[in-house]
């Protein structure tokens, strides 16, 4: 593959015939096959050009593969079932995506003849459409008569990341609302006039509210990647589902000197979905949108109407960098660090999995970035729910 474009990674490829012979190599060599069989995690070998070579059984059960000639000559984003891994003539390593993909980058370090350890994020076709993939890989460069390989671990660190959410964000941010509660309950417990307690009444509401529906989020997110989500579809209008979003957002607290607001010329549709959830992954837009922009920049909540669709655009004046953008839905990436990602994540993952639409952005230095969620006027189930 010789004349294959790249992005990223070397596109070229070893012959199906100089595969074999590589992989020979290794079954000669007195109990390796044995021993990598027992070993729980997978484990690949990969020649020069990222080809598989050898894969023990944990990675062939993994790639649902009857034996090993069954994923000689793959690179590890195709065994893994990468969506990226099949949009262009070179395959895995080499789209533009890539060029952020640990696992691939942790191949090219081993090939320069170090050690190396990074995360793969990965999306993937599963049983019940796409799913999230959260790998830890280990690359080791290794020589065998001569020529160099890759020793390739991959470790499934999905419950890892789960928990590294619980443990720094759900409850970081349910701890940070408690305090702030109990700050006021001290106010309101130490006395004051009563004419200065509406206030905060009004400020214990407020943070009791934010907390539950925290908790609430986190629970449809767990129910919904289970597949116990139920949603209710009911009769909505676009312009009091909208409303309801800059209520609850149009606050000083959660603003921080940004500004919201619906456009002018916003649609008032009506349409059907289930109006908790997409009331919360309009939310995560918003918060998305307000997280992103600087003091005193404006960010804008809209609705119009294309072809039998309703369409929610939420634009702020930031530009959003390629790096962010390539990895934008990745269940855990963030830009404010390790384990923040799920606020993409989740509203994709709810739009296209629970409420039939789709999720789309764009991003430019001149025009900011608007984030746009689409949605049929009659619902219709998913392909895949």
């Amino acid at each position: 593959m010789t004349g294959s474009k790249t992005q990223f990674a070397p596109p070229e490829r070893a012959s199906g015939n100089q595969v074999q012979i590589q992989t020979q190599r290794f079954a000669t060599v007195p109990f390796f096959g044995e021993l990598l069989h027992y070993v729980p995690d997978m484990v690949l070998i990969l020649n020069r050009q990222r080809q598989v070579v050898y894969a023990n059984k944990a990675a062939l059960q993994f790639a649902k593969a009857a034996d090993l000639s069954a994923v000689l000559g793959l690179r590890p984003g195709e065994l893994f079932g990468c969506k990226h891994s099949a949009e262009t003539e070179g395959g895995c390593g080499t789209t533009v995506f890539c060029r952020y993909c640990g696992g691939v980058k942790a191949v090219l370090q081993s090939q320069e003849g170090d050690f190396a350890v990074d995360e793969c994020r990965l999306t993937v076709a599963g049983e019940k459409g796409e799913e999230a993939l959260d790998l830890r890989v280990w690359a080791s460069p290794i020589t065998l008569q001569g020529e160099a390989f890759t020793f390739y671990a991959v470790v499934d660190i999905a419950d890892e990341k789960r928990r590294r959410f619980l443990e720094k964000i759900f409850l970081h941010d349910i701890m940070n609302t408690a305090t702030a509660l109990r700050g006021i309950s001290s106010l309101l417990q130490h006395g004051g006039e009563a004419d200065d307690t509406g206030p905060l009444v009004q400020g214990i509401a407020f943070l009791s509210d934010w907390m539950t529906d925290e908790i609430a989020s986190h629970r449809q997110l767990v129910a919904a990647e289970n597949g116990e989500l139920e949603i209710d579809i009911q009769q909505i209008r676009s312009r009091p589902l909208l409303e309801s979003v800059l209520t609850v957002y149009q606050r000083p607290e959660l603003l921080n000197g940004r500004q919201l607001q619906i456009a002018a010329d916003a649609a008032d549709v009506e349409f059907e979905s289930d109006q908790n959830l997409l009331r919360r992954v309009l939310g995560n837009m918003v918060k998305n949108a307000i997280e992103g922009s600087a003091p005193g920049e404006l960010v804008t909540m809209g609705c119009r109407v294309e072809g039998g669709r309703v369409l929610f655009p939420v634009h702020n004046p930031t530009y959003i960098p390629e790096n962010i953008q390539l990895q934008m839905f990745n269940r855990s990436f963030s830009t404010k660090g390790a384990g923040r990602g799920l606020g993409t994540y989740s509203m994709k993952y709810l739009t296209e999995k629970y409420l039939g639409g789709t999720i789309s952005f764009v991003s430019t230095e001149p025009q900011g970035t608007t984030f746009v969620a689409e949605y049929p006027i009659k619902h219709t189930p998913p392909v895949n729910p």
